[in-house]
């Protein structure tokens, strides 16, 4: 069992099952494979499946989980990168992903710097339909990530869902590779996780104020939608 502390709000997972070049690694609460109707979880999944009201729910959380999570840190935002994951099939950040779009308005509310380009890889195949851990690895390895030089000396990197950490790791070593010295963080919407790996886990951490942030988002969305 990988184990948490609450912080701010977040869980902070010191280490994960992979954490090379991650200081620590932060999510909001658990997604639970084996558990799919639980609140958050159902929340994750609707995201994961790109529901426009649900990006939005996430984003509203965000711009206000993230601030305080940076405060919390003592982290200067002048030298600090935001940078968001790439997926499956993409060589460059899309900007119109939900995940690109967030991580550039998280730092635009924090003051820190943000880019779109600095990283690249291979294309590969999506991982989730993957369940082998070594054949997730295997196909991990396809995407080769490489990180340009950067004029900042801490970066922290955005995902959707994190499981074993393996993702977040490599993007950690091709930042290290090019920027020595540097110090870097993972953060996530949510930890995968099953019941029956992990026991009695739950999400009774989460801020309420999170929970009414995630439905004012949603509530906006359908507003917004309900006028065009």
């Amino acid at each position: 069992m990988i184990y948490y502390k609450s912080v701010s709000g977040w869980m902070e997972f010191p280490r994960l099952s992979m954490s090379n070049g991650l200081t620590a690694t932060y999510t909001i609460a658990y997604r639970l494979k084996d558990k799919t109707g639980e609140h958050w979880t159902s929340r994750f999944n609707r995201f994961k499946n790109k529901e426009n009201k649900a990006e939005w729910g996430a984003a509203t959380v965000m711009y206000e989980a993230v601030p305080a999570l940076m405060k919390h840190l003592g982290l200067n935002m002048h030298q600090t990168m935001f940078l968001p994951v790439l997926s499956s099939g993409e060589t460059q950040a899309n900007p119109n992903r939900s995940i690109c779009w967030m991580t550039k308005e998280c730092a635009g509310v924090c003051g820190a710097n943000y880019s779109s380009t600095s990283l690249a890889k291979n294309i590969h195949q999506k991982i989730h339909n993957i369940y082998d851990a070594s054949a997730r690895s295997a196909e991990l390895d396809k995407a080769n990530y490489q990180a340009a030089k950067m004029q900042t000396n801490t970066f922290v990197i955005f995902d959707d869902i994190v499981t074993r950490g393996d993702t977040l790791s490599r993007v950690a070593l091709a930042i290290h590779a090019a920027n020595p010295g540097s110090t870097v963080y993972g953060i996530a919407l949510a930890k995968s996780e099953r019941v029956a790996y992990c026991p009695n886990p739950d999400n009774d951490h989460v801020p309420a104020s999170w929970d009414n942030l995630w439905q004012q988002g949603e509530n906006e969305h359908a507003q917004k939608n309900s006028k065009v």
